[in-house]
């Protein structure tokens, strides 16, 4: 017999998706490629309910739901097996562009949008027949901390005894009526004849006097005294945090702010890794209430999210060399040897009668020694210190070649000797004046500096904030996606931690990465020098330790960043004030941009050029052919230099601010541009290989 399966599907809004950003669907299923993972989306449903069941009579009610996917940021990702060329950039060309590109800076904080209106201008239209939010959920969402602290418990011990100032006698007299039983027994025998017969009865009767004397003691104690004596005192603790919040009900615009949750309980090491992250799918659902004989509304939703990426701060590499020793000797002449200059000289005077000038014929040795140092490659001589610096008769130099990358050690020496020529009488002259040997020995202590800041010093906390938004009207288009600001963390919120020095000094990375950016004139900070924040230093070296047992290595053990709970909450309260002052203001109408256009990722990326002699090289190869002319002219002549010495590194230390300022020049050309110069190669949307993601 056959048995039918009927499922029942529960009741619910029968949700259509209205939009829904595009670049987040797979085109094509199946091929080697797929979107990124972790990239924010968004998508808004909608349902309008029945005519019947709409019981405002001058408003329709509708239903929306926005889904907000809130993840990390991350510019570029390779999927399974293939390569996606993001906004069209070949990351092959470089090495370690890829990698940058790749790193993950997880999310901290989310403000989503969501507007509802008209569709187009219409400034002929009252605020009366717009849209508007009737009610929305979440509202709110909050943590509530709840502790008790209690201190300085006292040891104690627990008694029983109680003592009491009374005592008393007392006297009773019993009767006695109890009968306890009896017994009897028979007796017989037979043929010999026989017989007997016994009983017994026990038991108490009468009187019975007794006599009792009792004495009690009672020791009483205040219970209370007892608790204030063993708990000096208690502390209880409440306090609020909100997780959520949401403004302007009532209008045609719902604004909703989510944070992750605060640090609430200390750590161990007193210690934690900054803000929490807070990632993941919220919903969130609306109702709206539109006039009835209106046209039907548009919705619009945007999503802003705050990332913390870490950067480093580097020094320039101080280290110092030993020349060879430069050493020459010269020896006493002879009369072979090359007559001095001048060649005859008096000196000796003879008298007789008169006095008349004895002529020497004079001869001199010489030697020299000159020794070239060579600053390694990406060093430069900044100044020298004298180890061995001895002269008789002789002399020493040294000389710092243009350029600053060579020096030259120059010690010369010279002998010296006046033979009486026998030309003039004398009789008590000496055969031999001013004689001696020469000799001059110079080393010395190069002092260099590297061409690149390559010893990191501590690491710097940057704020990025990204955004994109999405407009569902007749049809579905995404708008706004990328990166509106860039800004670096006070160090006072823990956002600069500097390094053990034997840690940094053992640590050899490469770039510069000091400074902010200025997307949306944020307000950067512009912290260019190591600095340790408060309560970092015992951070850092707590890292450093941890690290160091873990690798086994302690000379290049590296800290991770740290900071205090009061630092991480604090800055959790920055990030939201930066979050929602973003385009506001002047900094409304800045558009967002990709990340590889910003001055945060070149900086990052120079990084990477900088650790090879190849990447070095390409920041000194001229710029003028790869930047429009009109802006390698302005830079040539800021700079003192002709348009034909500009080099990349020149191009890429001014910020993409400055550079806009100075050409007419779109951003987008003039990233492509610095990119360029950094060694990215953009291939064209003609080419088989490219695709827009």
């Amino acid at each position: 017999m056959a048995t039918a399966f009927q499922l029942n599907l529960p009741l619910d809004i029968p949700w259509k998706r209205i939009c829904v950003t595009q670049d987040m669907l797979d085109r094509v299923v199946c091929d080697e490629t797929l979107p990124p993972k972790w990239q924010s989306s968004l998508a808004i449903y909608k349902y309008t309910p029945e005519e019947d069941y709409q019981f405002y009579p001058d408003y329709d009610i509708s239903y929306l739901k926005v889904t907000a996917t809130i993840t990390g940021y991350q510019a570029l990702e390779d999927e399974i097996q293939g390569q996606i060329n993001w906004n069209g950039v070949n990351t092959t060309t470089v090495e370690g562009a890829s990698e940058l590109l790749k790193s993950y800076f997880p999310c901290t904080g989310a403000i989503v949008q969501v507007v509802v209106g008209p569709h187009g201008r219409n400034p002929d239209l009252p605020l009366d027949q717009y849209p508007f939010f009737l009610d929305f959920e979440p509202k709110k969402r909050e943590l509530y901390e709840m502790a008790t602290d209690t201190k300085e418990r006292q040891s104690r011990s627990s008694e029983t005894l109680q003592l009491t100032k009374s005592a008393g006698k007392t006297q009773s007299q019993e009767v006695l009526d109890v009968d306890m039983g009896g017994s009897f027994g028979a007796q017989g025998s037979y043929a010999g004849t026989g017989g007997g017969f016994t009983s017994s009865n026990q038991g108490q009767w009468g009187t019975k006097s007794i006599g009792t004397q009792q004495s009690q003691t009672d020791r009483r104690s205040d219970v209370s005294r007892e608790l204030r004596e063993g708990y000096s005192f208690t502390t209880q603790l409440s306090q609020m945090y909100h997780l959520l919040d949401s403004y302007h009900l009532g209008t045609n615009r719902a604004v909703f702010f989510v944070q992750p949750r605060p640090h609430v309980l200390e750590e161990p090491t007193g210690f934690v890794r900054g803000p929490r992250k807070v990632e993941g799918i919220q919903e969130f659902f609306l109702v709206v209430a539109q006039p009835k004989e209106t046209p039907e509304y548009c919705v619009s939703a945007r999503l802003d999210t705050a990332h913390l990426m870490e950067t480093d701060l580097l020094e320039y590499e101080t280290p110092v060399d030993v020349t060879d020793l430069a050493s020459a000797t010269a020896r006493i002449p002879t009369d072979q040897d090359q007559p001095a200059n001048p060649a005859v000289r008096a000196l000796a005077t003879a008298c007789f009668i008169g006095c008349w000038d004895v002529r020497y014929r004079c001869f001199m040795t010489s030697d020299f020694d000159d020794v070239t140092y060579s600053a390694p490659t990406g060093f430069s001589i900044t100044g020298f210190n004298n180890l061995v610096n001895q002269a008789s008769h002789g002399s020493s130099s040294v000389t710092i070649a243009p350029g600053n990358k060579t020096l030259t050690v120059h010690a010369e020496a010279n002998g010296h000797i006046a033979i009486e020529a026998g030309w003039d009488v004398c009789a008590d002259c000496p055969d031999e004046l001013m004689k001696w040997a020469g000799s001059a020995r110079r080393q010395v202590q190069v002092n260099l500096r590297s061409d690149e800041p390559t010893v990191k010093t501590g690491t710097q906390l940057q704020l990025l904030i990204t955004t994109r938004g999405l407009c569902c009207c007749e049809d579905s288009i995404d708008f706004g996606k990328g990166v509106i600001g860039v800004q670096g963390v006070p160090a006072e919120l823990g956002g600069i931690t500097s390094m053990p020095s034997r840690a940094a000094a053992s640590y050899s990375s490469l770039g510069d990465v000091t400074g902010t950016d200025d997307i949306t004139g944020m307000g950067g900070q512009g912290l260019t020098a190591p600095h340790m924040c408060e309560g970092c230093a015992e951070a850092a070296a707590t890292g450093a330790a941890e690290t160091a047992s873990a690798t086994g290595n302690p000379s290049t053990a590296m800290p991770e960043p740290r900071m205090t709970i009061r630092q991480a909450n604090a800055l959790g309260d920055f990030i939201k004030e930066r979050l929602i002052g973003a385009r506001q203001g002047p900094d409304a109408t800045v558009e967002p941009a990709p990340f590889i256009y910003t001055d945060a990722f070149t900086r990052q990326m120079m990084q990477f050029v900088r650790r090879s002699r190849r990447g070095r090289e390409l920041l000194d190869q001229p710029a003028g052919e790869t930047i429009p002319g009109d802006l390698a002219y302005a830079l040539a002549e800021r700079l003192g230099k002709n348009q034909e010495e500009l080099t990349a590194r020149d191009v890429l230390s001014f910020r993409s601010k400055d550079l806009a300022q100075l050409t007419e020049a779109s951003t987008e050309e003039l990233a492509q541009a610095r990119a360029i110069l950094l060694g990215i190669q953009f291939q064209s949307s003609d080419d088989e290989s490219y695709e827009q993601s």
